[in-house]
C-alpha cells in the first residue's frame, strides 16, 4: 500500500480563542489556513488533489486538540474511489484534551464499481473533552466498504464500531458519532438526529444507538449530498 497523502495538525487555546499551532500536509492531502469560527473555535478545510483515490492508496489524518481548544475540520468536495488490485484506505487518529471540542467531517467518498475501501478512526478523549466525527460514502455499484472506529475516554475503551457494506448496495451511507462523557450532550445530539431524520424522511433514513459515553447515528439515502446534508445538520455544522 502506498502513502498517497497525509495531514498532521495541532491546535491549542490562548485567551479563550483557539489557534492553529502546527500543520503539515504531504502528498495529495491539503488543508486550508485556519478560519475564525463561532465560540472561539477555528475551522480548517481538508481536501484531496488529483482525480481521486486509487486502489492501494493510503491517506492519514492525525490531529491534537489541546485543553479547551475547539476545532472544526471539514471537507468540501466529493472524492471518487477507483478499483485496483489492492484496497484503498483512510486512517484518522485524534487526541482531544480536557474541555476541548473536535468536529471532523471529511470529504464524501464515492466508491466506483469493483472498488474496495477501508476507513479507520481512533479517538482518545480526556476528561470533559468531546468529539463528533462525520463519515459519508456513496456507492455507485458493486463495491466493498469497511469502517472501524474506536474511542477511549481517559484511557478507557468506551466505543468500538464495525460497519461493513458488500455487494451491489447502490446508494449513500453516513455515520455521525459523538464521543463525550456528558449524558445531556448525548441526549441533545440524538434528539437533533431524530428531528433531522423526521424532517428529511422522504430522502434519508436514520437509526440511532448509544453507549455509556458515545452516541451514533446511521444514515442511508439515494444521494450522497442528501445524506451529507443530514449528517452535517445532526453534527451541528454551521455553513461558512
Amino acid at each position: 500500500m502506498r502513502a498517497a497523502g497525509s495531514v498532521a495538525l495541532s491546535c491549542d487555546a490562548d485567551g479563550g480563542r483557539t489557534r492553529l499551532r502546527a500543520i503539515r500536509c504531504e502528498g495529495l492531502s491539503r488543508s486550508s489556513r485556519a478560519f475564525v469560527a463561532p465560540a472561539g473555535a477555528i475551522r480548517v478545510v481538508l481536501s484531496t488533489l488529483g482525480p481521486g483515490v486509487l486502489g492501494g492508496d493510503r491517506f492519514t489524518l492525525d490531529g491534537i486538540v489541546a485543553e479547551r481548544a475547539s476545532l472544526v475540520a471539514c471537507g468540501q468536495m466529493a472524492t471518487p474511489v477507483f478499483a485496483g488490485t489492492l484496497p484503498s484506505q483512510t486512517d484518522a487518529e485524534w487526541q482531544v484534551g480536557d474541555g476541548a471540542t473536535l468536529l471532523v467531517a471529511g470529504e464524501p467518498l464515492l466508491l466506483e464499481p469493483d472498488s474496495t475501501h477501508s476507513a479507520g478512526a481512533m479517538l482518545a478523549i480526556a476528561g470533559s473533552g468531546s468529539a463528533i466525527v462525520v463519515d459519508t460514502f456513496g456507492l455507485r455499484g458493486s463495491a466493498r466498504l469497511s469502517m472501524r472506529t474506536r474511542a477511549t475516554l481517559d484511557g478507557r475503551l468506551v466505543y468500538r464500531d464495525a460497519f461493513d457494506i458488500m455487494g451491489d448496495a447502490a446508494g449513500a451511507f453516513g455515520t455521525v458519532t459523538l464521543i463525550c462523557a456528558d449524558e445531556n450532550a448525548r441526549v441533545a445530539f440524538l434528539a437533533r438526529a431524530l428531528a433531522t431524520a423526521s424532517a428529511g424522511a422522504a430522502t434519508v433514513r436514520a437509526g440511532t444507538g448509544e453507549t455509556s459515553a458515545a452516541a451514533v447515528v446511521r444514515l442511508h439515502g439515494a444521494r450522497v449530498w442528501d445524506v451529507r446534508a443530514a449528517a452535517l445538520e445532526i453534527a451541528g455544522v454551521i455553513p461558512p
